[in-house]
């Protein structure tokens, strides 16, 4: 049995000025609503508030752009068949720019705020456990995601229900990080804001945030998505054909 796709399904029969309708609005809808979610972060007291802010995001612009906001995210949707490899790119580049430009404009409004995200004064000796409750907490919500985002495994049917779903399972997943109010599981945002504090602050000695907040939800993510492809779809196989 294989996970299939209906919601954003590539459709071989899609005109050109259809696609490039398409294109435009991932283009201008993924970079609002990354930029939403990011500014949620930075405005955020606690994690429910982010959690409510990213299922807004979800609302707002799940129809109008695919609303993955991460490029995790996208790449789960890739491997799913979802969305073929032009619009994959374009999502990765939205969000990208998403990212570089709530690094550059939004982050110095925040600049005097005691949590900010990505920020850490970590000893050498806690990066390693900072690293592995950002694997743990992505490998939760990344999972899930999977599991969501096929058509034949996903737990809810509506939009309301799957951007509820998505963001409880966002705001569970975060209560496992040690930074937690930090992570966003999302290497995008973490690379624009680690620019920010490097070109702003000055302080390059934050890249090391790189391998905790950027490889921390890939290799998530990566075992994630093992999971899902190696034991739980064919665990339903074998339940299915019993």
């Amino acid at each position: 049995m294989e996970p299939t796709v209906n919601q954003f399904q590539v459709n071989p029969e899609d005109s050109k000025e259809k696609e490039a309708a398409q294109i435009s609005n991932i283009v201008v809808f993924e970079t609002i609503g990354t930029l939403l979610v990011i500014y949620g972060a930075l405005a955020a007291e606690n994690n429910f508030g982010l959690s409510l802010v990213y299922f807004i995001s979800l609302i707002l612009f799940g129809r109008l752009s695919g609303g993955y906001f991460n490029p995790i995210c996208t790449l789960i949707g890739f491997i799913d068949g979802g969305i073929n490899q032009k619009k994959t790119l374009t999502f990765v580049g939205s969000q990208i720019l998403a990212s570089l430009i709530a690094g550059m404009l939004i982050m110095p409004l925040f600049a005097n705020s005691s949590n900010l995200p990505y920020y850490e004064s970590l000893p050498t000796h806690q990066v390693l456990g900072t690293l592995m409750s950002e694997i743990a907490g992505s490998v939760i919500f990344f999972t899930f995601v999977q599991i969501q985002q096929a058509e034949n495994t996903k737990i809810t049917t509506t939009q309301v229900q799957s951007a509820a779903f998505i963001s409880i399972i966002y705001f569970v997943a975060r209560q496992y990080t040690a930074t937690m109010g930090n992570s966003l599981f999302n290497p995008a945002a973490a690379f624009g804001l680690q620019l920010f504090y490097g070109i702003y602050y000055g302080r390059w000695n934050q890249m090391i945030n790189l391998l905790m907040f950027v490889m921390g939800p890939w290799i998530g993510a990566l075992l994630a998505i093992t999971f899902y492809w190696k034991i739980y779809t064919p665990t339903l196989v074998s339940k299915s054909s019993n």
